[in-house]
C-alpha cells in the first residue's frame, strides 16, 4: 500500500515539474505579444522611396518602478519602398512577445545604407544618412501599456515628404516620423476628382502636424482617387487638395473634425473645378 502511493505522489511530481519546465521555455507566459507595423505619409514629388532597416529596438518603462530599458526585437532587416505604404496601408514588421506590465515609450530605428528614392521623373538618387543618425533614428511614441496575454500594435508612420533633404546635389534621407497605438485616434476618409488632369495630393494639418497622401484609383479607368489617414488626434483638421501646378485646376480647402475612436468619411467626392 505504502509502495503503490509512493508511486502515485512521484508520478504526480513528475507532472507538476513537467508543467512549470514547459511554462519556462514558453515566450508567451507573463507576456504581451507585440506587433509592430509600418505605414507612410507620401510626397508628391518622389515617386519611390525606399527604406533600408536593420535593427529595432523598443524602449519600456516599468510603471511601478518607473525604470526603462531598450528591448531589442526579432527582426532581421529588410528594405522597403514606403511609398507603397498610403493611405492606411501597412506592413508588419514584427510580431513577437516582449515582457508584459510595461509601457512603450520610444522607438529607434538603425538604419543600413540600401536606402534610395526615385523622383516622379523616373530618376534614382542615392540616400545619404547625416552622421548624427547613423546609431539611430529615435522616434517618441503614443505611450501604449503592454498587458499581459493581449496583441497590442503599434505603428510607425514615416513622414516620405518631409524625409528627404537636398544639399549641393546630393540627397539625405532625415526621417521624420510618429509613432502610435494601432486604436489611436480618428481615421479620415475621401475621394477625390478628376486624378486625370488634376493629379491632386491631399495635404491635413493641424497644429505642427502635416500629412499628406495620394489618392488612389480603386478601378482601371475611373477618374476618382479615394485617400485615408489613421491614427489622427481628434479636433479640427484643415484639408488641402492641392492640384498641379499648371493642370489649370483650382486647390480647395475645407475643416473636418476628428473624433477619437471614430472614422469620419467624406461622402461626397471632392470634385476639384476648373480654373
Amino acid at each position: 500500500m505504502l509502495n503503490r502511493l509512493f508511486r502515485y505522489i512521484l508520478f504526480i511530481a513528475v507532472l507538476v515539474f513537467s508543467w512549470q519546465a514547459c511554462e519556462g521555455d514558453d515566450p508567451s507566459v507573463n507576456a504581451s505579444r507585440f506587433r509592430l507595423k509600418l505605414t507612410d505619409a507620401t510626397s508628391p514629388v518622389i515617386k519611390e522611396l525606399y527604406v533600408d532597416i536593420r535593427e529595432i529596438e523598443v524602449f519600456l518603462v516599468d510603471t511601478v518602478s518607473n525604470e526603462g530599458e531598450w528591448i531589442s526585437l526579432e527582426f532581421s532587416g529588410r528594405t522597403y519602398d514606403i511609398l507603397k505604404l498610403m493611405n492606411g496601408k501597412t506592413v508588419q514588421l514584427v510580431d513577437q512577445y516582449i515582457p508584459a506590465g510595461g509601457e512603450l515609450q520610444r522607438i529607434k530605428l538603425v538604419l543600413g545604407n540600401d536606402n534610395r528614392l526615385v523622383t516622379n521623373t523616373d530618376k534614382p538618387f542615392p540616400l545619404q544618412i547625416p552622421d548624427e543618425l547613423v546609431d539611430g533614428i529615435f522616434i517618441d511614441a503614443v505611450k501604449m501599456d503592454l498587458r499581459i496575454n493581449t496583441i497590442s500594435s503599434m505603428i510607425i508612420d514615416l513622414n516620405a515628404a518631409l524625409s528627404v533633404r537636398e544639399s549641393n546635389g546630393s540627397y539625405f534621407l532625415e526621417p521624420v516620423a510618429r509613432a502610435f497605438p494601432e486604436t489611436y485616434g480618428g481615421k479620415l476618409r475621401g475621394s477625390v476628382t478628376p486624378l486625370i488632369g488634376a493629379s491632386p495630393f491631399v495635404k491635413i494639418i493641424q497644429d505642427e502636424d502635416t500629412l499628406l497622401t495620394l489618392p488612389e484609383r480603386e478601378t482601371l479607368g475611373d477618374n476618382t482617387g479615394t485617400f485615408q489617414f489613421i491614427g489622427l488626434k481628434e479636433g479640427e483638421w484643415e484639408v488641402h487638395v492641392v492640384a498641379s501646378p499648371g493642370s489649370n485646376y483650382r486647390d480647395t480647402v475645407f475643416i473636418s473634425t476628428l473624433e477619437a475612436g471614430k472614422t469620419t468619411d467624406i461622402t461626397q467626392p471632392i470634385r476639384l473645378k476648373a480654373f
